[in-house]
């Protein structure tokens, strides 16, 4: 398939499978925007380039976690919007051990004017004949809403005299600012090298083969690994002990994660109870939060994989049974929703400096920063090998955002897929900015309706 680039994004073309083992064509595009006072997206001058592989926080450290992922995913079922950086306390919270962070994303309000006139040539333009209510305002609907509960540095510090672990809490002041990296959440791995003393009380069935340690490097740091434990919810993150670490090698102190839900701290008690492998599943689940990427070993992740055995492997088939394309949706759950059309907008609580473009000191003392999506439209017109095919246009999907205010950048991925039964001879990718797609529909309708954002209000 011959693929044009007839935009200022960089865009690329690439061949797929499905678990049928049918062929398609994926186009994926990445955008750069930075905002202005108002907090509307705008074109950043240097465009990033599709990100090919995935990001970790350390490059030096195959344990300190993802903080985005490769844009070459074959198909997202909904959109990922992720918050990289920092979440910063407010001045009123500085001298208190925690405060809050939020993202809300909504769609915009409307104004219903009028009705479509005539059809458009466009087939992804929605050519719906029902006549819609005249001067009517219609609410826009909330998308995301999730609030996480940031905490002071704490640690649990080892104080024991008499061999058994017994730990106590130390709670330190509240920095200006704490990392959104999945290092802040809970989680971690557990790791014992060959020389320490505690190896001879470990059953040999639970450490490292010999023969196989010194192929595993993890960091320049660590010496060669007889044992090595990872918590599978957020293996980069802090405050995990697996029972076998934390019964044989007693740490002198644990460091505890940062970023929570808001209704399950982290505490002493829920240590321990992973340190025994008593910790429930759901209890588990919910204790590793953020606002970033969800690890790929995440149980509720992973099972998405399907069913990897021998019989997988040696088959050669390209997805293991039971495979589901929402696996290469990386937010948490609650960060996933249905593919938005580029008018939505974002608001971010404690998420970025004070003095960050757009933002506003609410009456809370919070700080809060409106960014509003741009209103474009990213499409393919497709042509086919076969005579017989019409020429079509294919919408682009806006399937990842990813705001990253300590830049003041957000990306934007859009990603669209081509069956390979239509034989694409011929894909030209476009996008229509708000200007050109005024002018077209002032072409092909009347003026049906008007958004309403909040800073055109009064």
């Amino acid at each position: 398939m011959n693929f044009i680039n007839t935009t200022n994004h960089p865009a690329l073309a690439f061949e797929g499978i499905d678990q049928l083992g049918q062929s398609f064509h994926v186009v994926v595009m990445r955008q750069t925007y930075t905002w202005n006072e108002q907090g509307l997206l705008i074109l950043a001058e240097e465009q990033d380039p599709l990100r090919l592989e995935d990001q970790l926080v350390d490059t030096k450290d195959l344990m300190s976690g993802v903080v985005e992922e490769s844009d070459l995913a074959h198909y997202k079922p909904k959109c990922d919007v992720i918050i990289k950086g920092h979440a910063y306390a407010p001045k009123h919270k500085l001298n208190q051990d925690s405060f809050t962070a939020s993202i809300k994303l909504q769609s915009p309000d409307y104004m219903v004017l009028g009705e479509p006139v005539a059809a458009t040539k466009y087939a992804f333009v929605d050519q719906s004949t029902k006549k819609p209510p005249k001067d009517q305002y219609q609410a826009g609907q909330v998308l995301i809403d999730k609030t996480l509960t940031i905490l002071s540095p704490r640690y649990l510090l080892n104080d024991s005299i008499t061999g058994n672990s017994h730990y106590k809490l130390h709670i330190e002041p509240m920095p200006s600012k704490v990392s959104m990296n999945p290092s802040s959440s809970f989680g971690g791995y557990s790791l014992i090298e060959d020389n320490h003393k505690a190896l001879k009380y470990i059953d040999k069935n639970e450490l490292i083969p010999e023969d196989q340690r010194s192929a595993i490097k993890l960091n320049p740091h660590h010496g060669v690994i007889a044992y090595l434990q990872e918590d599978s919810f957020n293996p980069a993150g802090t405050g995990y002990c697996s029972p076998i670490y934390y019964k044989y090698v007693q740490p002198p102190r644990i460091t505890l994660s940062q970023v929570h839900h808001p209704d399950l701290l982290i505490s002493e008690s829920l240590v321990n109870q992973v340190a025994k492998d008593k910790l429930d599943r759901d209890t588990h689940n919910q204790l590793v939060a953020g606002f970033g990427v969800r690890a790929k070993s995440h149980p509720e992740r992973a099972k998405l994989v399907g069913q990897v055995d021998e019989d997988f492997i040696e088959s050669g088939d390209a997805y293991p049974k039971g495979f589901d394309f929402a696996m290469w949706n990386s937010a948490y759950a609650d960060q996933q929703t249905e593919f938005l059309t580029g008018n939505e907008w974002l608001t971010l609580t404690n998420l970025c400096k004070p003095d960050t473009t757009a933002a506003t000191i609410t009456r809370s003392g919070d700080t809060e920063l409106k960014l509003y999506l741009p209103e474009v439209l990213a499409y393919m017109t497709v042509g086919s090998a076969d005579p017989q095919l019409m020429v079509t246009e294919l919408p682009m999907h806006l399937d990842t955002v990813i705001v990253s205010p300590d830049e003041q950048k957000v990306n934007l991925v859009w990603r669209s897929m081509i069956i390979g039964d239509y034989q694409p001879k011929l894909a030209v990718l476009a996008v229509l900015d708000k200007d050109k797609q005024r002018k077209l529909i002032e072409q092909y309708y009347t003026k049906t309706a008007d958004i309403v954002r909040p800073y055109e209000i009064g």
